[in-house]
């Protein structure tokens, strides 16, 4: 398993080729918060009058690694279907523990929101989009507006609510503490550990002295009737997240807040990214569910 996570990690870090001047209207290495030279967006706005709706893409890397050069990609798609795409980056686990990430990406939503009529955005339609660690953070965006630990006080737009009206979470870890449990019980070959999420908490999320820091990392801790609507898509073959960390979230959401307001796809033969999920016809289905909401 360790040389399996070395290896994503250098896929995410090497991923980012992606040429985006086609984009006419962009702005990029914009600070939204001043505390770390990691607090930075790039926004790219479709041509138009707008106001359009915004998506903020939210990378992977176990919370250790990854670039907002990574979502180039999904941004170009998002673009193209009318969207504003932001590209995030945040604080990593070897410069800060939870829940810095988390406030960094809320820091970007009050930035965003706060700048709105700058990027020609509608602050009531924005969204969020996330893989791996950042599907993590995607979700906990989309379940914990308003709880005043979870947001923080990052940043200069205090006044600006941290609520989307969308959410898209690609396998990403939810709930630390059962991860092991789940991989043994679906029959991970090699011996599964959790080394990359302890980073990110800074603290063992297997000891069970660490449970109450683990769960406040954990987005159904979040979860109540006024949440977002979420789409959840995870690979049954996924080696690295325990696809029923995926499946046991978004049926906690149904749980809450209904089969309307939840998707989910267990993607037969996907595995933690890959084609599976970036070919075209997945792709339409995220957006077709981002123009529900958001449109």
């Amino acid at each position: 398993m360790k040389i399996k996570i070395i290896q994503f990690l250098m896929l995410i870090t090497s991923i980012g080729c992606i040429d985006m001047s086609s984009i006419k209207n962009k702005y990029v290495e914009v600070n939204y918060a001043n505390i770390s030279d990691a607090q930075k967006l790039d926004v790219f706005i479709p041509e138009g009058s707008g106001p359009f709706p915004a998506v903020i893409l939210i990378h992977g890397g176990g919370f250790k690694a990854g670039d907002k050069k990574a979502e180039y990609s999904l941004a170009k798609k998002l673009v193209s279907n009318g969207y504003v795409a932001i590209c995030v980056n945040y604080r990593l686990s070897g410069e800060a523990t939870f829940p810095a990430a988390v406030h960094d990406i809320k820091a970007a939503i009050r930035y965003i929101r706060g700048n709105a009529n700058k990027y020609t955005i509608n602050p009531h339609k924005i969204g969020t989009w996330g893989s791996s660690a950042g599907g993590n953070l995607s979700a906990m965006m989309g379940t914990s507006s308003g709880n005043k630990f979870i947001d923080g006080d990052i940043g200069d737009h205090q006044n600006e609510s941290t609520k989307i009206q969308v959410c898209v979470d690609w396998f990403g870890p939810i709930d630390f503490t059962k991860m092991v449990d789940e991989a043994q019980q679906l029959g991970f070959k090699e011996n599964f550990r959790v080394a990359l999420e302890s980073k990110y908490l800074g603290a063992d999320a297997t000891n069970p002295n660490n449970f109450d820091l683990a769960q406040m990392a954990n987005p159904t801790s979040y979860i109540d009737i006024n949440d977002t609507p979420f789409y959840v898509q995870v690979g049954d073959k996924d080696p690295l997240v325990p696809y029923l960390q995926s499946q046991n979230f978004a049926n906690a959401l149904r749980t809450v807040l209904g089969n309307d307001k939840v998707s989910f796809d267990l993607i037969e033969g996907g595995k933690h990214g890959g084609k599976k999920f970036s070919n075209t016809k997945n792709l339409n289905k995220v957006i077709a569910f981002l123009d529900k909401h958001l449109k």
